[in-house]
């Protein structure tokens, strides 16, 4: 979904809110409603993190974190959404704390781009009640995250960095 929502547009460079709705649309093989959002029927809810990094040379980066997550709100239209923006030419990251994000994120050549998208079912503040996650032999050890997946691709050129608002 992140290489092609903007192909129909002239300007294909991503918005905070085509990522948020990247994250409602990536959660709705579990959530087919609105039980990802609060009260949250099964405990849990989902979130997405959008680390962007783009080498300059071999110590600096420019870095950009977007993020949506159904963690507020009781509908589509009020799914949080957010952008940290670290991309400017007076802040940038340098190769170790790129890698303190995730070692991965490394670029081998300058202007090489790459996109970790790290997708999470989170504990639900009223607590986690593993009977509705099914698990009624099996108690798995929740902590904060519950199950997290970790995806790295090299994004089309010209998506980022995103665009504040559509």
């Amino acid at each position: 979904m992140v290489q092609h929502i903007s192909n129909t547009r002239t300007d294909k460079q991503l918005t905070v809110n085509d990522l948020a709705r990247i994250s409602y649309a990536s959660c709705l093989n579990l959530f087919h409603t609105n039980t990802m959002f609060n009260p949250w029927p099964f405990s849990i809810f989902f979130a997405i993190d959008f680390d962007y990094v783009k080498r300059v040379s071999e110590n600096e980066y420019y870095y950009e974190r977007n993020w949506g997550t159904t963690d507020s709100g009781d509908n589509p239209q009020n799914l949080n959404q957010g952008k940290d923006t670290h991309n400017t030419s007076n802040v940038k990251y340098t190769k170790s704390q790129v890698a303190s994000i995730y070692p991965n994120l490394i670029c081998n050549k300058d202007g090489e781009e790459k996109l970790l998208i790290s997708c999470y079912y989170r504990n639900a503040p009223t607590g986690v009640d593993n009977s509705k996650l099914g698990f009624f032999i099996l108690n798995p050890k929740i902590e904060f995250y519950n199950f997290v997946y970790h995806l790295i691709i090299t994004p089309k050129p010209g998506l980022f960095p995103t665009k504040k608002k559509s």
